[in-house]
């Protein structure tokens, strides 16, 4: 009796470690089939660059910021395995600009060394995000200075992320354009700038997810 207790226990325990490895496995292919084609990372110089332009210095400086927040900045985090940059979404609502930009882009940089559980978490929390705040989400790009086209890409990324997890198996639908026509009815009341901001993140979010659908079969 107690051996067929003892084998039925370790069978579960085999299918459930086996059922996280498969999960774990579909979120490094995922990451994996884009990063080929992933042309936007900055090099440390070129990031430093960004934070000047971006006025980034004074919260280096502030020894209240979070140390993994100007490691993120300054491309010298590791992945963070205790997920504290899911936190920052939240600072996005901050009354200063700068501070709001700050954490976007921290958010953005984290992306580059996402791996495991942070990788699910930022892939679902940056699609929720994106999804029910379209305008604030494109009023980080209205100007030029600090994010641009290659952060969209970073964020098409993000959020490919999510949609292969989410729709594992009915890849066929045409889940992409029923995203894209949310933010957009979601966003009447947004500036023909922010406008031109969804339009365009649509267009690389359907090619970012095309190139994954082509790296998966």
């Amino acid at each position: 009796m107690k051996l067929i207790v003892i084998t039925i226990l370790a069978f579960g325990l085999f299918a459930c470690n086996n059922v996280t490895d498969k999960k774990s496995a579909r979120r490094g292919n995922t990451k994996d089939s884009l990063a080929y084609s992933d042309n936007s990372s900055n090099d440390k110089n070129d990031n430093k660059t960004d934070n000047y332009n971006c006025d980034f210095d004074k919260f280096i400086k502030d020894p209240k910021t979070p140390k993994l927040a100007k490691d993120l900045l300054n491309n010298t985090a590791s992945n963070p395995t205790d997920n504290e940059p899911l936190t920052y979404f939240e600072k996005f609502k901050s009354k200063d600009k700068q501070e709001r930009e700050f954490y976007f882009k921290a958010v953005i940089n984290s992306y580059k060394i996402s791996d495991g559980a942070y990788s699910e978490g930022l892939g679902y929390t940056g699609k929720k995000f994106i999804e029910n705040n379209p305008k604030e989400f494109a009023t980080f790009f209205d100007s030029k200075k600090c994010f641009t086209d290659s952060d969209l890409e970073i964020w098409a990324n993000i959020l490919v992320l999510e949609f292969a997890i989410d729709n594992e198996g009915e890849y066929d639908k045409p889940i992409i354009d029923q995203f894209i026509n949310k933010l957009k009815s979601n966003c009447k009341d947004c500036s023909s700038t922010q406008k031109e901001t969804i339009y365009k993140f649509g267009l690389i979010l359907n090619e970012k997810w095309k190139e994954y659908l082509k790296n998966m079969n």
